[in-house]
Parts: C-alpha cells; structure tokens; sequence
C-alpha cells in the first residue's frame, strides 16, 4: 500500500517546552489510523503540524507525498479536515454556513443536504444558536459532504450524542470501504477499538506504541479470577506465561496469562475448580498501561510541561 501521510522526525518545541518529540509514523491508504492520547498529550500539535499550520521546529511531514509545510495548499485540496473546535459565523444559518464552505471547496450548493438529514441537522437554525452538539454536526456534515481522499478527523465525536456518534462511526466506516483515508484523533477508547485498523498511542509528545489493534490487544495480559473447592497445592501456577497477581494460597486467586492460555487451562483441568472467569483485554487497559488514571482523567499535573494542546 502508498503511504498517505508520512512523518520523519516530526518535533515541535515551544521555546523550552515540548510539543512533539521524535515523531515517526506513516499512515496506509484505505486504513483508518488511529491517534490516540489524552488532552495535552501532543495530539492536536501533531495535526497542525500535518496541515501546514505549524513549521517544525525539526523533522518533516509529507501528504500523498507533497512537503506539509511548503506545499500546504495544494496538500488541502486533497484532504477535509474538522478540528477539534470548529468555528463558524455565528449569523450564517447552517445551511448557508455550509454553502460557504462547500463553494470554498469548489463543491455545488446544497451538497451538504444528504449528509445533514442523515445526522438530523436543522440548516434553518443560525449558527450562534445552536447547541455544543449541533454545532459539531456542522463540522461533520461539512467533513463529509465531499470526496476528497483524506479525512483528518480532531476528537470528531465531542458533544455528540451517542446515536450520533454511532452514526459518526458508520459513515466513517463506509468512507473507509470507498477507499479514503481516515486520521482519527481521539481520546474515546470504545470508538478507536470499534473503527480503526491501527492505532498509535503518544504520550508526553512522544509515540510509545503503533500497531494493530489486534496485535496491540493479543500483546497484554488476560485476568483469570479462579475459585477452587480447596486451595491449590504451592507451585500449582508455576507457568512460564502465568504470573499470580493475588490469592496464590487461597482459594480465590487472580492470574494474569500472557498468550497461550492452553498451558493453564489443562493445569487448571487436574484442579477441583468451582468457578473461573476469563477477561479480554481492551484498548481501555493498553492505554492504562502507558498513561495511569491521572492521565486518562485529563488531569493538569498528569503532563508535567506541555502546552495546552
């Protein structure tokens, strides 16, 4: 596959302060590539910097191979982008809002009207008075009512409601079977699970992890909550995969599994076993992993240094 957007040493410094550090990805045609971290992780400097809204301090950044900074103009002319708090003119009406944008685009008027019933927006109703939810669907209507082959998509879903956001994640999913490209930054872990093909995680402005979220989920550890008729004999969980979190002399015990899980279930098969729960990994527990509850909670003190964004 092309790579669509590429990044080599992608760093953004804001004076003494970090941005974004060492950046190295490359996103796939056709994929749905997830960015994810929690605010003030580096997200959104890393956006600006693809779109030519930020010079480098170092590194370079290309799309469908064209210098994102030098040739930005002609880099827009392929892309539709919605930030993560857009702004309109407040005395447009929606409608008319989006018949702006859509000209600016070289779109027809009204090309927007398909999209915009499909997510149950009122185009009558001025900007201004529109609620925070409404005024995202603006964004998404105007995101999606064109073609162009790359989505560059800035915590899309905020102050969506959730049959909205359910919505969000379908027509992103029929663009991706179209063939486009799809950037998602986001801090919602059930719709990066749901929707993205690989998923990148940066902490801090730097990227700690790429891969598939197959791969990333199949790399972290299963719980296994056993209850046994009796307490199991010392040594029972020696495994070379198997490591016991709590209760080893008991008879409610804890065991975490990394990989095959067979090796258990047959040392557990010669065990009096009353109950045993299994539990999947989740996108929310890799992120843990890398962030704590300090972070995920979007905390100040949690990304000591960094600015706003």
């Amino acid at each position: 596959m092309t790579g669509v957007i590429q990044a080599a040493g992608l760093t953004r410094m804001y004076g003494n302060r970090r941005g974004v550090l060492d950046l190295d990805l490359e996103v796939e045609e056709g994929e749905i590539f997830g960015f994810l971290g929690p605010n003030g992780s580096g997200k959104t400097t890393t956006i600006r910097m693809l779109l030519g809204f930020l010079r480098p301090t170092r590194g370079a950044a290309t799309i469908f191979g064209l210098d994102a900074w030098s040739r930005a103009a002609e880099v827009h002319g392929r892309l539709a982008y919605l930030g993560s708090d857009p702004a309109y003119l407040g005395e447009l009406t929606a409608g008319q809002q989006l018949d702006y944008l859509a000209a600016l685009r070289g779109l027809p008027a009204g090309a927007w009207r398909a999209v915009a019933e499909r997510f149950d927006l009122d185009p009558s109703i001025a900007v201004r008075k529109l609620s925070r939810g409404n005024r995202q669907k603006v964004g998404v209507v105007a995101t999606l009512m064109g073609d162009e082959p790359l989505l560059v998509l800035d915590e899309p879903t905020t102050g969506l409601d959730p049959l909205m956001q359910h919505e969000f994640l379908g027509a992103i999913g029929e663009a991706r079977a179209a063939g486009r490209t799809v950037f998602l930054s986001s801090h919602n872990l059930p719709e990066v699970e749901r929707i993205c093909d690989r998923v990148a995680i940066i902490r801090e402005g730097r990227l700690v992890e790429i891969s598939t979220i197959e791969a990333m989920l199949a790399s972290h550890s299963r719980r296994v909550s056993v209850a046994l008729a009796t307490a199991a004999p010392p040594g029972t969980f020696d495994l070379p995969n198997v490591e016991v979190a709590s209760g080893e002399a008991g008879r409610e015990i804890l065991l975490m599994v990394q990989g095959d899980i067979n090796p258990l279930l047959r040392r557990l098969a010669t065990l009096d076993v009353r109950d045993v729960t299994i539990t999947t990994p989740d996108i929310e527990d890799v992120f843990m992993r890398f962030y704590g509850q300090d972070a995920v909670a979007g905390r100040p003190d949690a990304v000591a240094g960094s600015p706003p964004r």
